[in-house]
């Protein structure tokens, strides 16, 4: 007999084995083949499931119940940073393929693409494409690393899914609520003996280059006087960015993601210095609060070296807060299969918080065993997975008959 621990785990292995990294973890970017071809797996699990599985336009995968009624969906996303986990997107897309052939009536699997930030600089392109938070402008404009653009990639990922039936719009006026299961980022649910976290708000995260240019010139030759050096002007941000990440914790926090320097050479004075910024909060303007010191330091450092600041904003969003009474049923849920669970937030990206916009949505955590995410060493009890899945399974059931009110 084949046992539900088995079952996901032999699912999430055969997602891992379309493109397993030289590394040791997945590598299945944002609209590649490789997702695609995730996609595709899904979707022949999912019609094995009785459902029908068709493609929107964003390149988001939908399978559907038959007819036309309103139905509740589930599931996550397939693609992976470089050298991802196994666990990241492909544990809530498995145990939503498990509950959809548990759960009679109207239940779906959404999974959407494209939900990684790292190869085109943003994430949750589907999903944001899907609810109206993203233009086919705003991906044209984006590039990878080879120059390519999202829009153009994405017409070559919908063609790798040319098996599956299209849909000419995104049907989410008939969902009557999402439920996104995903592997916890952090190590915190198991430090209060919990197995599952409910989130209740998503952070907004703001991102901005900044960019200082001073002068290049001969690093012998050149008396420390006289120095406009782009990139100590850069290090006081980046030592302000920790500062201010300290002083704003728990509720916001800021990183320096990308140091870029010319002419990045060992015996120059640098004449250009450009960061990549990311902040993140749960508060509402806790993130542009921050922003604003950490520019105002930007200001005073280029002007106390010489040099010049240019600040380009890549990104600004508040955070989701998620709807109550969604909360409520998964509490309810945990609650009567005597599941441990508390309430929690999120400073990851994910694609509830775009869903959440348009319907009733909820993102529930599976405690992470040792708190690594992106990386080959993601871990997660399977006990808890398994409880995740009879959850999910209990929230569906109550969802599909529009009883959301934290019974």
């Amino acid at each position: 007999m084949i046992t539900t621990k088995n079952k996901l785990k032999d699912r999430i292995e055969e997602l891992f084995a379309l493109a397993p990294d030289c590394n040791g973890g997945a590598n299945r970017p944002a609209f590649s083949k490789a997702e695609a071809e995730a996609m595709l797996l899904v979707a022949g699990w999912a019609r094995a499931a009785g459902l029908e599985p068709a493609v929107d336009p964003f390149g988001n995968l939908w399978c559907l119940p038959p007819g036309d009624g309103p139905f509740v969906t589930s599931g996550s996303h397939v693609d992976t940073v470089p050298d991802g986990g196994r666990l990241d997107g492909s544990l809530g897309t498995v145990i939503a393929v498990e509950a959809a052939e548990r759960v009679a009536g109207q239940r779906g699997i959404l999974v959407c693409a494209a939900e990684e930030a790292a190869r085109f600089g943003a994430g949750t392109l589907g999903s944001r494409s899907m609810t109206g938070n993203l233009s086919d402008t705003d991906l044209a404009r984006m590039r990878d690393a080879e120059g390519r653009g999202a829009l153009s990639v994405r017409s070559e990922y919908l063609n790798a899914l040319e098996r599956i039936p299209k849909l000419e719009r995104a049907p989410l006026e008939r969902v009557l609520a999402h439920v996104e299961v995903h592997i916890e980022q952090r190590a915190d649910l198991r430090k209060h003996g919990l197995s599952l976290g409910i989130a209740t708000t998503i952070a907004g995260p703001v991102r901005h280059r900044l960019r200082f240019i001073g002068e290049v010139a001969h690093a012998g030759e050149t008396p420390a006087a006289e120095r406009r050096d782009a990139l100590c002007a850069a290090a006081e941000i980046v030592l302000l960015a920790e500062k201010l990440c300290q002083q704003y914790a728990p509720h916001t926090t800021a990183t320096v993601g990308t140091l870029l320097i010319h002419p990045n050479s060992l015996t120059s004075i640098p004449g250009a210095a450009e960061l990549g910024v990311d902040i993140r909060s749960v508060e509402p303007g806790g993130a542009k609060r921050l922003l604003d010191e950490l520019l105002h330091g930007a200001r005073r450092a280029a002007g106390s070296r010489g040099v010049t600041l240019a600040d380009v904003p890549l990104s600004v969003s508040e955070p989701t807060v998620m709807d109550e009474a969604m909360v409520r049923a998964a509490e309810s849920a945990c609650g009567r299969l005597e599941v441990r669970c508390g309430r929690c937030v999120s400073f990851a990206g994910h694609d509830a918080q775009h869903i959440a916009r348009t319907v009733p949505a909820a993102l529930l955590f599976v405690a992470s065993e040792n708190g690594v995410s992106h990386a080959p060493g993601e871990a997660a009890n399977w006990k808890d997975m398994e409880a995740a899945l009879a959850v999910l399974v209990e929230l569906m059931h109550s969802l599909q008959g529009g009883g959301n009110d934290g019974r």
